[in-house]
């Protein structure tokens, strides 16, 4: 008796793709002399969604009509929605870290990280990117800043597509009260950042367009913020969220407005809660903080800017031999929260059904400390960009 694969080898017919030809229906039977017909234009778009974006750019090469697809601004918004939306084991969701004292940008792979954190998960390091600063992650774009004399230059990059903005300028330093999001309103990227001139401060809000536009706005209590000074996005909102004492300030990136409303547990007076901060888990603003230097709470708003929503989604033990340290949620990946830990310059996985730790292993050990992102990789383009520049490999 034949062995299964040499009768396949015997057997099967090969498959062929006519880019030309008509479309029409499948028929019962396929022939060797009759070449499989060209799949409508809608399935073939249906399928190409449901790829990770790697793999498109990759199919960009197979004819002109997949290029023109892929490359169609409204087939990345499609794609992005798509892959946020799936299984996050296809959509391709990565780490990026730096750490500009020690002059480190690299970025990592979270599915191999949580499917098995006990093998290295290689790191890829971007020399060219060394000195930068992420400011915030959206879209799968990163908004990074440098400075260089007096000079702030201000980029959105796309590291999966290798694409950039041009720099665009402004005079001064940044405080570390700022932040990027979308305002999908008006299918605007937006900076907001708090800037040192000359000791006068100026907080603007930067819109990046083909003319990037700058405006001043007043009366931001900045010397109040307290956690994480970088504002968290949360998508879908076009919000940026700070802690402002027991309330959150939020920034609607869409009217550029300010408006508070409650944590779920907060007293500003009560010294038994420590390092107060916000994150975005599930696409939903999160409340984390140190009780009693035993237990880390966080909390999860299932409405936004609805208090009441407010709902706890996990209670996690304090490491051991750690009290005093910054933890910050990044993201949940089926029963594991994928968490930063400052102190001890790592990351660590908290499994919220059993309790458990695990403690990946990068290679090369980096420093990662608070300066932590997770992005989707998309196909989304910086509005206008420059030049390709290098992309993660």
């Amino acid at each position: 008796m034949e062995q299964p694969h040499d009768y396949y080898e015997r057997k099967r017919m090969p498959l062929t793709v006519t880019i030309h030809a008509s479309k029409r229906l499948l028929s019962s039977t396929v022939t060797q002399s009759q070449p499989l017909p060209l799949l409508p234009d809608e399935l073939i778009r249906e399928i190409l969604l449901r790829l990770p974006a790697r793999s498109l750019l990759r199919l960009r090469k197979v004819c002109s009509s997949w290029k023109t697809l892929i490359s169609i601004p409204q087939f990345a918004k499609d794609h992005l929605q798509h892959s946020t939306a799936a299984d996050p084991s296809l959509s391709g969701p990565r780490v990026a870290y730096h750490h500009s004292c020690h002059y480190e940008f690299g970025d990592f792979s979270l599915r191999s990280l949580v499917e098995n954190p006990s093998k290295p998960t290689e790191i890829v390091l971007l020399e060219e990117r060394l000195n930068h600063v992420v400011i915030g992650s959206c879209n799968g774009l990163l908004c990074f800043y440098d400075v260089v004399g007096i000079n702030i230059f201000v980029r959105l990059w796309n590291p999966c597509t290798g694409l950039l903005t041009t720099p665009s300028v402004e005079r001064g330093d940044f405080l570390t009260v700022f932040g990027f999001g979308y305002d999908h309103v008006n299918d605007k990227y937006k900076l907001f950042a708090i800037v040192n001139h000359m000791g006068y401060h100026t907080t603007k809000i930067h819109t990046f367009c083909r003319n990037p536009s700058k405006r001043a706005i007043q009366g931001i209590p900045f010397s109040s913020i307290k956690g994480d000074r970088k504002g968290v996005f949360v998508p879908g909102t076009a919000t940026l969220n700070w802690i402002l004492d027991c309330l959150v300030f939020s920034l609607d990136l869409v009217k550029e407005t300010f408006s508070e409303f409650s944590l779920p547990v907060s007293d500003p007076n009560d010294k038994t809660f420590n390092f107060p901060g916000l994150c975005e888990l599930r696409n939903c603003l999160a409340y984390c903080f140190n009780h009693e230097k035993t237990h880390w709470f966080v909390w999860i708003m299932k409405e936004y800017g609805v208090p009441k929503s407010w709902t706890k989604l996990a209670i996690i033990p304090c490491l051991p031999r750690l009290t005093d340290y910054h933890l910050r949620p990044l993201y949940i990946w089926g029963n594991n929260i994928l968490v930063a830990v400052a102190s001890s310059l790592r990351i660590v996985l908290y499994n919220l059904d059993n309790g458990s730790f695990e403690f990946p292993v990068l290679k090369p050990t980096p420093s990662i400390g608070l300066f932590v992102f997770v992005y989707q990789e998309s196909l989304v383009s910086p509005p206008y960009p420059g030049l390709p520049s290098s992309s993660f490999s």
